[in-house]
C-alpha cells in the first residue's frame, strides 16, 4: 500500500519508505497450509474456514530434523492462535510426521588448499598442488565442507532414475544416507537388468494378456507367480504405510531374480508366456514410482494402451500370495537347536507338538522334565526344561 509505503522520515523531513521486510520467514511458513486450502479466498484474514476445515489437518508431514523445533512448533502455535481467534476449526496442523535422515560424505583436504570438492581429487591427491589429500569424516552434505556431489554428474553418466533409485534404496527414510559411488554404480546396474530382460521376453510376451488365474499352473511358474502376488503385497505396504522405498525396492530386485531363474518357456506356450507377462508388468509398475523415465518406456514397449502414470496400481491374490509351508525355529532354553516346516495356517498346539516330537529335540531333551513352551507366532518355538 504506497500510502503505507511512502512516509516522511519524522528526523529529517525529506520523503521516505518504511520497512516492510520485518518478519521472520517462519511467520508465512507457519500458516502457510491454511492458505493451500483456499488460495481464492480474499476474506480476511484471507482464510475460508470452512475449507480449512474440510482439508485440514495436513494427513502427512515430511521434513528434516532442523524443523522439530523451529518449523514444527511455530506452526503449531500459529494453529492454535488461529483456532482461539474462530479463523480455523481444527487443533493440530500435521496428522503424522516422518523426519527425514540426511546425505551425508566424507570430506576431503589438502593442507594448503583445505577442503576439496570431489573433483578436486584425483589418485588422493589435490588437483591444484598435488599433495596428499586427506579423507575426513563423513558429515551432512554442505558447501562449506565441500562434500557435495553435482545431480548433473549423476544424470550425465547414469541418468536421472539411476539418482532416485540410489537415493532410496541407500537407506530407510528416517536414516542418514552415506553416499557411495558403488552405489550409485550398482544402483544403474540393477536399472540396466531389469531393461535387459524386458527387452529379451518383448516379442513373446507383446501379444500376450496377463495370466488371469483361471488355468491351473505347476512348478516355477506356480513359485514365479506366487513371488509376483507377494511382491505387490510387500511393496503396496512398504510405500502406503512405511515409506520404506529400500525395502519395495529389495522385494522387486527379488521378484526379478526369481524371474532369472525361471525356465524361459516355449514360444508357443501361451499359458505360460502370459505368467511371464503378468511379472513382467507387475516389476514395471512396481518400480515406477521409483524409476519413473525408464519404466514408461519400457511400459510402452510391451503395449502398454495409457501412460504408466495414469494405469492402476496393481493388487495381489491373497491366495496365490499365502506360503503354503513355514519354516519355525526351535529352541531348547533360549538356544537354536532345530528348526521344522510346518503349514502356514497350522495350529499353534500342533506346531508345539512338532516340536517337541522333533529327532533333535527330542535328544537334547531326553528325560528332562518340560516346563513349558513358548511359541512366538510364525517364528518360533522355545522349549524350557530342567
Amino acid at each position: 500500500m504506497d500510502s503505507f509505503i511512502t512516509v516522511t522520515c519524522p528526523n529529517c523531513g525529506v520523503p521516505a519508505k518504511r520497512e516492510t521486510d520485518t518478519m521472520d520467514t517462519f511467520v508465512e511458513s507457519s500458516w502457510y497450509f491454511d492458505r493451500f486450502c483456499c488460495a481464492d479466498c480474499s476474506e480476511k484474514p484471507g482464510l475460508d474456514r470452512a475449507k480449512v476445515d474440510y482439508w485440514m489437518p495436513v494427513d502427512q508431514y515430511i521434513g528434516g530434523i532442523e524443523h522439530a523445533i523451529l518449523h514444527l512448533l511455530y506452526a503449531r502455535f500459529y494453529t492454535k492462535m488461529l483456532r482461539d481467534f474462530g479463523v480455523v476449526g481444527v487443533d493440530e496442523p500435521f496428522s503424522n510426521l516422518l523426519t527425514q535422515g540426511m546425505v551425508c560424505k566424507e570430506t576431503m583436504k589438502c593442507g594448503k588448499h583445505g577442503y576439496l570438492l570431489p573433483e578436486e581429487v584425483k589418485d588422493g591427491k589435490c588437483t591444484h598442488c598435488g599433495l596428499e589429500a586427506k579423507t575426513g569424516k563423513t558429515e551432512k552434505m554442505s558447501k562449506s565442507l565441500k562434500n557435495v556431489v553435482d545431480p548433473n554428474y549423476i544424470i550425465d553418466e547414469y541418468g536421472a532414475d539411476t539418482a532416485r533409485i540410489f537415493c532410496l534404496f541407500a537407506a530407510p527414510p528416517e536414516r542418514d544416507l552415506e553416499w557411495s559411488d558403488q552405489g550409485v554404480d550398482g544402483s544403474f546396474r540393477f536399472i540396466s537388468r531389469v531393461w535387459r530382460i524386458v527387452v529379451d521376453y518383448l516379442d513373446d510376451i507383446k501379444s500376450v494378456a496377463p495370466f488371469d488365474g483361471e488355468e491351473k499352473i505347476e512348478g516355477n511358474l506356480k513359485n514365479l507367480r506366487k513371488k509376483t502376488h507377494q511382491t505387490i503385497r510387500k511393496v503396496t505396504t512398504d510405500i502406503e504405510d512405511r515409506f520404506h522405498f529400500n525395502t519395495a525396492i529389495s522385494a522387486v530386485m527379488e521378484l526379478v531374480n526369481t524371474l532369472y531363474q525361471t525356465g524361459r518357456p516355449e514360444k508357443g506356450d501361451r499359458k505360460a508366456l502370459s505368467v511371464i507377462r503378468e511379472t513382467v508388468g507387475t516389476v514395471i509398475i512396481l518400480l515406477s514410482p521409483i524409476v519413473p523415465h525408464v519404466t514408461e518406456e519400457l511400459w510402452g514397449m510391451i503395449g502398454g494402451r495409457e501412460r504408466l502414470s495414469e494405469t492402476a496400481w496393481p493388487s495381489f491374490d491373497e491366495a496365490v500370495a499365502a506360503e503354503e509351508e513355514i519354516t519355525i525355529v526351535v529352541q531348547v532354553n533360549g538356544k537354536v537347536r532345530s528348526r521344522i516346516q510346518v503349514a502356514a495356517d497350522e495350529s499353534d498346539e500342533k506346531i508345539k507338538k512338532l516340536a517337541l516330537n522333533d529327532e533333535r529335540i527330542k535328544q537334547l531333551t531326553g528325560d528332562k522334565d518340560v516346563i513349558k513352551e513358548i511359541y512366538v507366532p510364525k517364528k518360533l518355538v522355545n522349549i524350557v526344561v530342567k
